[in-house]
């Protein structure tokens, strides 16, 4: 986390805004399906690296939103097609500029995780489970690690629908290879306007760089045409769950309510449960109604690793009552 007073504030100022969460939500899991949910370690693979060169004929498809990830890396049984154990190790480079994928290896770190998900819904909310088997790092008392498991959901922009989190995640970002100084961060305008040094996640279409804000004509027809991201997390630390509740646009933002979410550790498995309110009236919410199918993009901070070095999941469709990878099943 944040070194400098200012950052420790807002982020102190997070966690007395969310909810320690460890209680059911009400959903019958016994009655929905679990899907298998792969993910894998992407090292500095960003929106820039998927639309470049380094991407060889995958950058050209998706410059042109032809193809989606999962078109061309995963196989019709399920199997991923990427290199990501060689990833993590830093053993493997781009096609073209050989830069590495990951400038700061991880012995050890296996490249691909799975993870199990389910879904239901009442005439409420629709509810999303998550779990994976872990170490449980950042749940024992005194830890100094955090683990954390987060959602991307959307259900209007086309390219979320096909590329999910990448579509979000830059090269200068925070800790990413491009990313500006602190110094240079806190001397702009915007990021200095909130006492921030860091440059979070933020859409594609809502900025061309971490100080080029898109024109506010664009912005308006975006936020119109549902551009904006819904976000929930919960961070597991010193045996409890936090929630999150928030959004992705032209940066990541936390809002000032607590998530509606709940988690736990045991018996070597971390468990997430998230709450989404249907027909939210919230505009920082996912415009979710019955008959919907919604794409979501799932991150996972586990074995204590921060910021970046994270796994990300392809995006996943999850449809209210109707047919997409997992189908929510409505519960009464």
């Amino acid at each position: 986390m944040r070194t400098n007073a200012v950052a420790a504030a807002i982020l102190l100022m997070m966690v007395f805004l969310s909810v320690p969460v460890n209680g059911a939500l009400g959903a019958d899991w016994t009655k929905a399906v679990a899907a298998d949910v792969t993910l894998f370690y992407p090292g500095v693979a960003s929106w820039e690296f998927l639309t470049s060169d380094d991407h060889r004929l995958g950058g050209r498809e998706i410059k042109q939103a032809r193809k989606d990830c999962r078109h061309c890396h995963l196989g019709k049984g399920g199997e991923l097609d990427l290199k990501a154990d060689e990833i993590a190790a830093g053993s493997i480079k781009m096609k073209r500029s050989h830069n590495p994928f990951e400038p700061e290896p991880l012995p050890g770190k296996k490249g691909i995780m799975s993870a199990k998900a389910q879904a239901a819904y009442d005439d409420e909310f629709l509810y999303i489970k998550v779990e994976w088997e872990s170490k449980g790092a950042g749940w024992s008392k005194g830890a100094k690690k955090s683990d954390r498991v987060s959602l991307q959901i959307n259900k209007a922009e086309p390219t979320f629908k096909k590329y999910g989190c990448f579509i979000t995640c830059h090269n200068d970002l925070n800790t990413m290879p491009e990313s500006p100084s602190k110094k240079e961060v806190s001397a702009n305008p915007y990021y200095g306007g909130q006492q921030r040094d860091d440059v979070r996640l933020y859409a594609y279409y809502a900025r061309s760089a971490w100080d080029q804000r898109r024109p506010e004509g664009e912005l308006s027809k975006k936020l119109k045409d549902g551009g904006r991201i819904d976000l929930v997390s919960i961070e597991f630390e010193n045996g409890v769950a936090t929630a999150f509740d928030g959004w992705i646009f032209d940066d990541r933002r936390w809002e000032d309510k607590a998530g509606d979410a709940t988690g736990a550790y045991s018996k070597g498995k971390y468990s997430a449960e998230f709450k989404l309110k249907l027909k939210s009236k919230d505009q920082f919410d996912a415009d979710l109604f019955e008959g919907d199918v919604v794409s979501i993009g799932m991150a996972v901070h586990d074995d204590g690793a921060s910021k970046r070095k994270h796994y990300v999941s392809f995006p996943f469709t999850i449809g209210l009552g109707v047919a997409a990878d997992i189908k929510a099943e409505k519960t009464k």
